[in-house]
């Protein structure tokens, strides 16, 4: 087994024999408290609960082998990361944003919809990371959020992104709505 990424909170190691990632977390007791009482999912789940919600919106995400409160096993997407391919197609940009879009449309937060979180097969987007996206059980998550967290991570070259996702969801530069 290969050590992939080691983060804060998480460790990724690939197993080649099997074709699989597993992500186990290490969070910090804070965090433990929240996912003890309920406030919060458990990352290994939360991954499969957006999952399944992705995938009701028509977003693929990374096939689940395994999901239990602090460790993931997915299969490999044999993919490419969407951010070397994006500038050069149409089709993923359009992608993407129709992720985006669904994402606020469904109040789906999160702070890493970066295109180095998607991956490309067969000309197919995934999401993936998602142990880090919070799906609105109570409440939903500030839309203004959402969107200062996006025109941070669309900045250069990928700043129109942004730009066309705003027009999409018909929102001037300060988010407010066009209508």
């Amino acid at each position: 087994m290969q050590l992939i990424q080691t983060g804060k909170y998480s460790r990724v190691h690939f197993d080649s024999e099997l074709d699989h990632f597993i992500k186990t977390f290490q969070p910090k007791a804070f965090d433990k408290l929240r996912y003890l009482l309920r406030i919060r999912p458990y990352p290994g789940l939360n991954f499969a609960l957006v999952a399944s919600r992705l995938k009701a919106l028509g977003i693929a995400t990374p096939t689940i082998t395994e999901a239990r409160p602090y460790r993931l096993v997915t299969e490999n997407i044999h993919g490419v990361p969407l951010r070397q391919l994006i500038l050069g197609s149409t089709d993923l940009q359009e992608q993407y944003l129709d992720a985006l879009v669904a994402f606020d449309r469904e109040g789906i937060h999160c702070r890493g919809l970066h295109t180095g979180n998607f991956l490309v097969r067969d000309g197919c987007l995934f999401a993936i990371d998602l142990d880090a996206y919070k799906a609105p059980r109570w409440w939903r998550y500030p839309r203004r959020e959402y969107l200062d967290c996006l025109s941070r991570s669309l900045e250069g070259d990928e700043a129109f992104l942004f730009s066309r996702l705003l027009e999409r969801l018909e929102l001037d530069e300060n988010y407010r709505s066009k209508r």
